[in-house]
């Protein structure tokens, strides 16, 4: 059987550790980040030929490393070269949250995004087309209700099927761009807090393509 090592990454409150026990069950166990007081929780689960080893990263917002959540989470990525990054997403607050799912993009990560709460998001009006934000992302996107087990099965199979990145080809990802970050900074900050009012997937998409816009022209600018 093939080990691999995976990260759950997610803005508090997204739903993160809620997923991360859904996946592992029992076969997890919790201890102290070396030096750090945060609490570091591994489980294990298998999905086909695959034992797959999984860290569940302390909640953060940003991969600015303001905070030592932000730290861990921003070291870990880059240090440890995880298989893949799964990025928890809140349904409901879809444009707050993309924001640090852009940032492990930017490491060259490969990532599988999980767009949990889809049920509190759907009581809110909200539609996401699920398969324009996974073209746009360039990343498998899968619905799921954590609390309820709903897209568990579905996200363990995207995790086994998401292919592993070499670590020259992460690291030539990574550094591409290196002014990005303000650049998704800027994009969100101009398009207003998801955390104030309902978005609409039109919404959500069209700030994702403006956010890669100005990647891209960052990149050509370098």
């Amino acid at each position: 059987m093939k080990g691999r090592l995976i990260a759950l990454a997610g803005n508090p409150n997204a739903g993160k550790s809620t997923i991360f026990n859904a996946l592992t069950g029992s076969n997890q166990h919790v201890g102290n980040w070396p030096g750090k007081t945060v609490a570091k929780k591994e489980g294990v689960f298998q999905v086909g030929e695959f034992e797959i080893t999984v860290v569940d990263l302390p909640g953060s917002y940003s991969l600015a490393a303001y905070s030592p959540e932000e730290i861990i989470t921003r070291d870990f990525i880059i240090n440890e070269r995880p298989s893949l990054v799964v990025t928890v997403l809140d349904a409901a607050n879809l444009e707050r949250n993309l924001y640090l799912t852009i940032q492990v993009l930017e490491l060259g990560a490969p990532v599988v995004i999980a767009l949990n709460m889809s049920d509190v998001a759907r009581e809110r009006g909200i539609t996401i087309d699920v398969e324009a934000l996974s073209q746009e992302l360039g990343a498998p996107v899968v619905r799921t209700v954590a609390n309820q087990g709903k897209g568990i099965e579905d996200l363990k199979e995207a995790i086994a099927a998401r292919p592993e990145s070499s670590r020259a080809e992460s690291s030539r990802a990574g550094s591409s761009c290196p002014a990005s970050s303000r650049s998704v900074s800027h994009a969100f900050a101009n398009a207003g807090s998801g955390a104030d009012r309902s978005l609409s997937e039109p919404v959500a998409i069209e700030n994702v393509q403006s956010l890669k816009g100005e990647k891209g022209k960052c990149c050509e600018s370098d």
